[in-house]
């Protein structure tokens, strides 16, 4: 089964159901509203949510919209919070290494996970505003193989659409660098 959230229908987006083929979706406001909805209650919802999956691919589309990426919003645009396991060593050695910070020998054996909180995580097609076009390029990788994460800062206050590039230099807030 797979679930999208369209941009559309407030803060938190509207779920859909999407086609096996990802060409079209069908929102489900009867079944959840939101991802976050059929997730609190997903002993209830997941059944008529794999008959609404099973119906898209069943080629019953009379009332399916045609799926456009750039209408998706993150999945759960509002996230309580986050974990990320960083299962990859290599990653977090180049990353602790732009940070002029030394690997722990632990970090090849302990597994490593933190955990973040979320305002808002950008769709699939979302532009990642910066006040300066250098940034952006360093965040991509740019500069000689620079790794660094769009984790260092945050945006504060209430996110408006379509975001604004002048705004994001204003709002930017930096975060405390983190432990070594």
């Amino acid at each position: 089964m797979k679930l999208a959230t369209l941009k559309s229908g407030g803060r938190d987006g509207t779920l859909v159901v999407v086609s096996r083929d990802l060409a079209h979706a069908r929102p489900v406001p009867d079944i959840a509203p939101t991802l976050q909805q059929a997730l609190d209650r997903w002993a209830e919802v997941e059944a008529p949510l794999r008959a609404a999956y099973d119906n898209l691919n069943g080629r019953a589309r009379a009332d399916a919209l045609a799926l456009n990426p750039d209408e998706l919003a993150a999945p759960l645009p509002r996230a309580y919070q986050w974990a990320d396991g960083s299962a990859y060593v290599n990653h977090v050695e180049l990353v602790r290494k732009a940070r002029g910070a030394e690997l722990p020998e632990n970090f090849w054996t302990d597994p490593l996970m933190y955990q973040g909180g979320s305002d808002g995580f950008l769709g699939p097609t979302d532009p990642i505003l910066v006040a300066d076009e250098r940034l952006r390029h360093r965040l991509r990788g740019g500069s000689g193989g620079d790794h660094r994460r769009c984790t260092h800062g945050r945006l504060a206050g209430r996110r408006r659409r379509p975001h604004q590039a002048a705004d994001a230099g204003e709002r930017c807030v930096p975060q405390k660098p983190h432990p070594q």
